[in-house]
């Protein structure tokens, strides 16, 4: 897609928000500004805090390591502020989806540094979402991460929707809370199964980069890295909209800002 298509589609989002705010006003989610979904200034707020990517894996302890002990590259678009965890939980939980275009754009620039960081492979890079759970998605009734890779706009690479499966729908987990990683050490974090299994094989080799929208301990993330493994794919990197930044003392050189893109 063209920037000036960009550009074209950027207008006629910005006309489509204008309207809707004016005929169905509504509280700002992040501030409670009236007359605005999210008013001008917390928006700005947004992008500002998703505009500078960063490494944030020195801080996720569970997540997959390699043969020398070094943990998945993480790519993170921003801390996880407490504005960015409410525009989140907005997009997530209470049908915000017009939050969807600055949280995918953020999602994009941690994108392209994932990408990046992989080089040039000889087979093409693929992006694997973590995928919605089935009570997540009934609950919802869309699945974030696709939502946010599809605002994100032209992907930098393709996207494997269905290489992760779900092994079956319990009844009981329609209620059943998720299962807290609190008081888990790394390694039981990382053993954690999620009832994921391969949709289909990839090319054996295929290099992928996992996609999140938060990393804490990075559980989530190992799950996936080993599904993935099991079709034939090898992850490479991560990259995330938010990450939560590594305990004071623990941040590398990795850690700081990268650049804006």
């Amino acid at each position: 897609m063209s920037s000036s298509t960009d550009a074209t589609a950027e207008g006629e989002t910005t006309v489509l928000g204008e309207l809707i705010d004016l005929f169905l006003p509504s509280d700002c989610v992040l501030c409670g500004r009236r007359a605005h979904r999210c008013c001008p200034d917390c928006r700005a707020g947004l992008e500002a805090d998703l505009g500078q990517v960063r490494r944030v894996e020195e801080g996720a302890l569970a997540l997959p390591l390699d043969a020398r002990g070094r943990p998945l590259p993480v790519f993170a678009a921003g801390d996880y502020t407490a504005d960015v965890a409410t525009a989140l939980l907005a997009f997530k939980d209470h049908d915000a989806l017009h939050l969807a275009r600055p949280l995918g754009r953020g999602l994009r620039r941690a994108l392209v540094h994932a990408l990046g960081h992989a080089g040039a492979p000889r087979t093409e890079p693929v992006l694997v979402p973590v995928p919605d759970s089935w009570r997540g998605f009934l609950r919802r009734g869309y699945a974030p991460l696709p939502e946010l890779l599809e605002a994100a706009g032209p992907h930098p690479a393709p996207v494997a929707l269905r290489l992760v499966r779900q092994s079956g729908l319990e009844p009981s987990s329609l209620w059943r809370p998720d299962r807290s990683h609190a008081g888990a050490g790394a390694v039981q974090r990382r053993a954690r199964r999620r009832g994921w299994r391969p949709g289909h094989a990839l090319a054996a080799g295929t290099p992928v980069v996992l996609v999140d929208d938060v990393v804490t301990t990075g559980a989530t993330l190992a799950a996936l890295a080993e599904v993935v493994r099991g079709a034939g794919g090898v992850p490479v990197a991560a990259a995330v909209v938010a990450g939560v930044p590594a305990p004071r003392g623990r941040r590398t050189s990795d850690d700081t800002h990268i650049d804006q893109v």
